[in-house]
Parts: structure tokens; sequence; C-alpha cells
């Protein structure tokens, strides 16, 4: 005869007691375990709960990818009035995954909500409510059952269950503040400089006389500089052995502690019963992911429908690790591809002045008393604005050697104007320079360019320069690169020079003047 387990709960201990596990409840396995409907319930739970934990704390929350917004015309397949959205995946902030395939939805197919966060009707509603508001689209989890079937249990009495859950998504809509469509998000981490320090150490290394503290250190350097400064009675010597406290990267041992200490984690992860015809469908209408700003217009038939559309606002994204690596590397940023004098950008010997006159102006005034230069132009790797792009992006500095002291001086090249092609976004850009100071310093018998050689600076601010993503142009130079500018950061400037060989004299009373002076 098989033999049988019995299991059963043996009495607690006088110093024990059964308590509810709250950091997450595992089935234990062991032979002759009785498995029921609720023991799969605590195995099903605890792998969503932590896989749940760990979404949301590792990855945060927001759109991972995917979930393409097009709106719906009269010859398209989805109709007018109408958002296809294509398939994607986000993240909520509890860690839930909400998964879209492609969908086209329209007005009434959303769960609509008004300020306060109150079921709205848009049927009760004019056109002057409309007025100076703009509609935030959200994606939002949920769950339905699926697959009815009827049970029938030992006392023979029926009953209903469901077979499976479809986890799914919903839609909602809720007003905000057009200028809210745009908003940037605010950053998370934020760093208090009265937070105090890290590891500094044991209390004797501390201590204070007079409100002096007990060390102090290089700030290049983090070794200690106290012999150096040699003030007796104000600083007190650490005890001999005693570590000196070491300096920490970018953004602080202390605010980074602070912060993933106080990190809030959510806790109002609940689900809303949402009547709709075909059934019940469970909706946490709460932490919606926001997925773009909509126009509620009304159509032929005065029923509302979608209008313009900005899904790129008010969307938060999930920076994926790939995406990191190529942010870390600034592969999203504008930098300046080519430009028209990089054949001498930092060359060892100098330029002879006919070639930089030429590059200057060749041939002819233009008009206005003004010269487009020939060869002092910029290429960027993706278009910029043009609005941004001004005289003021723009510096060429001479530096020659006065005859008396030896003393450097500056020159600035009068730089008057851009020429760019036609369009709000331009990819290329070439100076403009005055007249009356090619004439006589580039052209002229006398000028600074005589007699001695000089050096050429030229620079491209590119903190003034903004690209067609609303980013500053990464414009740092790279060593003797020419190749493409940038360090990885938006803005900053690139600094090109050169140096220039003396213009040749042509005034009889000048030609045997010493022209051994100059700028290296």
């Amino acid at each position: 005869m098989k033999s049988t387990t019995t299991q059963h709960r043996t009495a607690p201990r006088e110093c024990c007691s059964d308590v509810d596990c709250e950091c997450g409840l595992r089935n234990n396995y062991f032979e002759g375990k009785r498995l029921t409907a609720d023991s799969f319930r605590v195995e099903q739970k605890y792998m969503i709960s932590r896989r749940h934990l760990l979404n949301r704390a590792i990855h945060g929350w927001g759109v991972v990818y995917g979930f393409q917004i097009t709106s719906g015309s009269p010859d398209a397949p989805i109709g007018p009035g109408k958002l296809k959205i294509g398939p994607g995946l986000a993240l909520d902030i509890c860690g839930r995954e909400l998964v879209q395939t492609e969908r086209p939805i329209s007005v009434g197919d959303v769960i609509v909500r008004n300020e306060k966060d109150e079921p709205l009707n848009l049927d009760t509603l004019t056109s002057a409510d409309f007025e100076k508001k703009c509609w935030l689209l959200s994606v939002h989890y949920g769950q339905q059952p699926v697959d009815h079937v009827r049970i029938e249990d030992h006392c023979r009495c029926e009953h209903d269950e469901w077979d499976h859950i479809c986890e799914t998504v919903r839609y909602s809509l809720r007003p905000i503040p057009c200028e809210e469509c745009c908003r940037p998000h605010d950053c998370e981490l934020e760093c208090d400089c009265a937070t105090g320090r890290c590891c500094e150490g044991p209390k004797e290394h501390r201590e204070v006389i007079k409100g002096a503290p007990a060390y102090s250190l290089d700030n290049r350097t983090g070794e200690d500089i106290r012999p150096l400064l040699q003030k007796p009675g104000n600083i007190v010597e650490p005890l001999p052995g005693t570590p000196l406290p070491k300096r920490h990267p970018r953004g602080g041992c202390r605010c980074l502690c602070d912060y993933l200490t106080n990190l809030p984690v959510p806790d109002h992860c609940s689900l809303c019963a949402i009547e709709e015809p075909c059934g019940t469908v469970l909706v946490d209408l709460k932490n919606g992911v926001p997925l773009a700003c909509v126009e509620l217009v009304r159509d032929d038939c005065d029923r509302w429908t979608f209008g313009n559309t900005e899904p790129c606002g008010p969307r938060r994204l999930v920076k994926r690790n790939d995406l990191l690596f190529d942010l870390i590397q600034g592969c999203d940023l504008t930098y300046i591809k080519d430009f028209g004098w990089k054949n001498w950008h930092r060359r060892p010997t100098p330029i002879p002045f006919s070639e930089f006159a030429d590059a200057i102006a060749i041939g002819g005034s233009t008009e206005d008393n003004k010269y487009v230069t020939r060869d002092f132009w910029v290429e960027f790797s993706r278009p910029v604005r043009r609005e941004t792009v001004r005289p003021d992006c723009f510096v060429m500095t001479i530096v020659s050697v006065e005859n008396d002291d030896n003393w450097w001086k500056t020159s600035r090249v009068p730089i008057v104007g851009v020429e760019m092609p036609a369009g709000d976004l331009i990819d290329r850009v070439t100076i403009v320079v005055d007249g009356s100071w090619v004439r006589g310093a580039v052209r002229g018998d006398s000028s600074r360019f005589q007699d001695r050689k000089s050096r050429v600076e030229f620079e491209v601010r590119g903190d003034f320069i903004v690209d067609c993503n609303d980013q500053t142009v990464d414009a740092n130079a790279h060593g003797l690169s020419i190749d493409r500018t940038g360090n990885g950061t938006p803005g900053n400037s690139f600094l090109s020079t050169f140096l220039l060989d003396p213009a040749p004299l042509s005034a009889p009373d000048r030609t045997g003047e010493e022209r051994s002076k100059g700028v290296s």
C-alpha cells in the first residue's frame, strides 16, 4: 500500500508568531507538499512583484520604445479624426510593463478625466471650454479576465471563473495648460552644498579649534597641505596613522547617498474597475505614462475628434544601456563637420599672405561695402536654426608683435554679417567682413600685416548656435584633428589658429625695413 505524508502546521513557539511576510513570500517545495490554487498564486505574485521591483528601481519609468502616433485622414485606412498608435513598450512608475500592439483609437475609446482626475463627459462641454487648453494623452496599465469557464465545486454548486488574465493597456485624456506640453522634465537628482561630506574620517581627525577644520586638502591632488599653512593653535594634527579624507567623483558621495536613501517608493498602485461594453477592465488611472499632447476639435458631424498632436513634448523616456553609451559619446549632438581653412589649422609653418588675402576676399568688393569671404565658412553635421547664427557667433583675431617693446597686440577683424542658404534651418554659414577693412588692411600699402608675422585665431562660439534638436553645437576643438569637433557635451567654442607670413611691401620708402620679427 502506498504510503502518504500528512502535512500539518506545528504550534508556534512562545517567542515566535506567524506574521505577514512583507518582503516577499514564495513557496518552499518538498516531497509531499500539497499544491493548491493558493500555492500557485503565491508563486505568481512573488515573481511578478520582484520583476516590477527591479523595473522601477533599475530602469525607471517612461516609454522604452515605440508608441508612434499617426494622425488619421480621409484617405487613411484608420479614417479621419483618429490616431493610430504603433507597437511599443513602456514602464509605469509601479514597474509594470505596458505592451501595445498597433491599434487605432478615437476620442470615444479613451477615458476622459478633468484636472482633478474625475470622470468627464465631453458631450457636456462646448468649444469655449477648450480655449487655451491642451489634452495630455497617456497610456495606462490594465488587466481583463478572459476565457470564461463554469466550475462545479464539491457541493455541486456552480460558479463562474476566468481561465486567464489579459494584461492590456488603456488610454486617457486630461486637460493641461499648453505650456506644459513642452516643459522639460525636472532633474530628479539635486545636490545641496550643505549636505556635508562622506568619509571625513574618525572624530580625532575632525576636531576643530577656533572654528577651523582639522584638515585641509589641495583642490587638484587631494593631498594634505597643512604643513604649508603653518598655523599653530588653529589646526589640530591628526593622530599618527590616521588616513586623510579622500576626494570623491562627480555627484558627491553624500549627494548620491542622500538621493538613493530618500528615493520615494510608489505605494498607490491600485486598479480601478472600468465598465466597458465587453466587460469590466481593471485600470490604474493614477500612474499613466504620458505619450503626447493632442488637440480636440469638432468634425462635420459635431463630434469631438483628434486634431494636431505633439508626441515628443510631454513624453518621458527610459534610456536603454546602448542609448546611454551613445549619449556619453555625444552621438546626439551637432558638431562642426567641415570648415574652409582646415588645411591651415594649427599648421607649424606660416601661410603666405597672398593665400590669406584671397581667402578673405578674392576679386572685387560686394554690395554695401562688404566682402563675403571665400574660405572662412563652417559646415555643421546637421541643420542649425537660422535665427541663432549671427555675426557674434564668430571671432577672428589678429595677433602681432609691436616693434617697440615686443608686446603681442590683438586686433579684431570686423565681421559685419553672415551669408547663409535660404530657410529656417541651415547647415552652412560664411562670414562677411567690412569692405573698408579689406581695402585698408588686406590690400592696402600700409597695414599691421606688413613687416612682421602674425597669428590668426578664428573662434566659433558653439554656445550661441542652436541646432534643429534645440541643443547647442558641440564645438570643442580636438587636438590637431580636423575630422570633427566636440567632446561629447553641448556648447563651448571651437578655436583654430595658424601663422601668417608678412604682407609684401609695395611702398618705396619701406622696402628695406627689417621683417625678421614675428609671432611664433
